[in-house]
């Protein structure tokens, strides 16, 4: 009995829980709400790519128009793809790239309470005035036995990025980002804003902005920061045309035309 128990405990706890990557999952946004974009139909199974570099393969992944939804980060046991899939699904993304990378070897120790009871036979004669009788009988005394269970578990970091599928048309297709305090004090000014994405096959790709120039004027406008600039962008870019950027690019200033016809 007590070993049949103990198998009951192992399995429990070997079996876990729920997915790591359905539990510490991390919505950035709702697939359903998001216009122009490609979900994973219902019963579709996701494009799962492995990465070495997540913060650099999800730059590219955005260069080629893939929208993040949301992200998943844990620590633990290593992991089958079938959590993220599941978790794809729910959420709608076409597409995950993920990480695993080893994090070390933990001991842990689990105490398993067993039953411990104690079953005591006796038997015996008893005698009085009117003769003597036999006795048989049985008493148990019930209790536990605390066991340590203890296993060597090793560790892995893994993160897990979703992605759905632009299918507009970018207008000019860039990404900026505000300039950092250490940007600014290489550059010596506190207006601008860097480039830290260009949409592929956009105008801005088409008229090699590159990722990592700093925009200092839109159309003669001097550019205040990424806020700043996505208005003077809005407000540039007519359904045809071309408007103009001054960017520093290698600490040199130069002058981009942006041709949204050639888009």
């Amino acid at each position: 009995m007590q070993c049949r128990i103990l198998i009951l405990t192992l399995a429990v706890i070997l079996s876990g829980c729920a997915s790591g990557y359905q539990k510490f999952y991390k919505p950035y946004a709702d697939a359903k709400t998001l216009p122009d974009v490609q979900t994973l139909s219902p019963n579709d199974t996701p494009k799962i790519f492995a990465s070495d570099d997540l913060a650099r393969d999800v730059r590219i992944a955005r260069s080629k128009g893939y929208i993040v939804v949301g992200e998943s980060s844990f620590n633990g046991e290593r992991e089958s793809e079938r959590g993220m899939v599941q978790q794809a699904q729910q959420n709608g993304a076409i597409m995950v790239l993920f990480s695993s990378k080893f994090a070390g070897t933990r001991t842990i120790t689990t105490p398993l309470f067993l039953p411990n009871n104690k079953t005591t036979y006796s038997s015996g004669t008893v005698n009085g005035t009117g003769g003597s009788a036999n006795y048989s009988g049985t008493s148990t005394t019930y209790g536990t036995t605390v066991v340590p269970l203890t296993t060597e578990q090793q560790r892995y970091n893994q993160a897990a990025v979703y992605f759905v599928k632009s299918t507009r048309k970018p207008r000019v297709g860039v990404v900026a980002l505000d300039l950092t305090p250490e940007l600014r004090k290489n550059l010596e000014r506190n207006t601008g804003a860097i480039i830290d994405i260009v949409r592929e096959e956009s105008p801005a790709f088409i008229a090699n902005v590159l990722p990592g120039d700093v925009i200092i004027e839109i159309n003669g406008a001097t550019v205040i920061n990424s806020k700043h600039a996505y208005e003077l962008l809005q407000a540039a870019s007519p359904p045809q045309g071309k408007f103009t950027l001054k960017i520093i690019r290698n600490g040199t200033e130069r002058l981009i035309d942006i041709n949204l016809i050639a888009a």
